[in-house]
């Protein structure tokens, strides 16, 4: 009985070791599989933080990137901002004195050598009247051409018309070209300056000589003098002569624009009346009103 009990015994223990054998091997694959389990989630965490670092990379590149760009549109503003300061500055307006010693000077050079075109206007605010001596007059004016009369002949040489052309290549009267003028500042009146565009008037005159005596014969040649009018009623027929005349121009106003230091256009206007006596057998008395506008345009020198 003892034996079988110590036998049985022996068994028991065999099979308890066997048992937590079996266990403790279960336990250490556990282990390892967690122990593996943890290492592959540090490599995914690694990875992840290397992901995370080339993320914090990439946006640190990016930032370099927009400070580069915020750099660039700093130095876009700094170049706008230079060329803005440049655009701003423009020429100062000249006064009267400074503008009076500048028309002379470029006008003394545009009528030397300088080129430009020319827009010229004359007309009657009242034609030529001699009363009751009209058809007389118009009669011995037909005779010589029947396609004349007596506004047409007196309008011949007070310019009546429009005048246009380009100058030097045109055949244009030279009263009607720019003329070196001779102002003094005195004679401008009303004188305004904005933004390069000059504009004065000149004093009235009566029976003007062309020999710069007078404010309107320093700045132009365009108008007409008594010997013009005697000559040219002369040179058309002898038969009427010109005994007198009188000629008042008035409201004379002058426009000068200047655009980098040169002189690009000019206008001049008037109104002028006129009384004139002639003789064709009897002594005729005559009066005409005109206005007169003249421009000169892309002026170059």
């Amino acid at each position: 009985m003892k034996k079988i009990l110590a036998v049985l015994l022996a068994f028991a223990m065999l099979f308890g070791f066997a048992a937590c054998g079996g266990n403790n091997e279960d336990t250490t694959t556990t282990t390892a599989a967690e122990d593996t389990t943890v290492a592959a989630e540090d490599t995914t965490a690694a990875a992840e933080d290397t992901t995370v670092a080339a993320e914090d990379t990439t946006v640190a590149a990016e930032d370099t990137t927009a400070a580069a760009e915020d750099t660039t549109a700093a130095a876009d503003d700094t170049t706008v901002a230079d060329e803005s300061t440049t655009a701003a500055a423009p020429a100062a307006d000249m006064t009267k004195a400074e503008f009076v010693a500048f028309l002379n000077a470029e006008t003394a050079k545009i009528a030397k050598s300088g080129s430009y075109a020319l827009n010229r206007n004359c007309e009657y605010t009242d034609p030529i009247d001699v009363g009751g001596a009209t058809g007389v007059l118009n009669g011995i004016i037909s005779a010589i051409d029947e396609n004349s009369n007596l506004d047409t002949v007196v309008g011949g040489f007070l310019g009546i018309g429009t005048t246009k052309g380009n100058i030097p290549k045109d055949d244009i009267k030279n009263d009607y070209r720019i003329k070196a003028t001779t102002l003094k500042e005195a004679d401008l009146g009303s004188f305004t300056a904005k933004n390069g565009t000059y504009t004065f008037t000149l004093a009235n005159a009566t029976n003007p000589k062309k020999t710069g005596a007078t404010p309107l014969s320093r700045f132009t040649n365009d108008f007409m003098t008594h010997e013009e009018v005697v000559e040219g009623i002369a040179d058309f027929t002898t038969a009427i002569t010109v005994n007198s005349t009188t000629v008042n121009y008035k409201n004379i106003k002058v426009t000068v624009k200047v655009a980098d230091g040169k002189i690009t256009d000019m206008t001049y206007s008037y109104a002028f009346d006129a009384q004139l006596t002639l003789k064709a057998v009897v002594t005729i008395n005559g009066t005409g009103a005109a206005k007169l506008t003249g421009t000169y345009s892309a002026i170059k020198y």
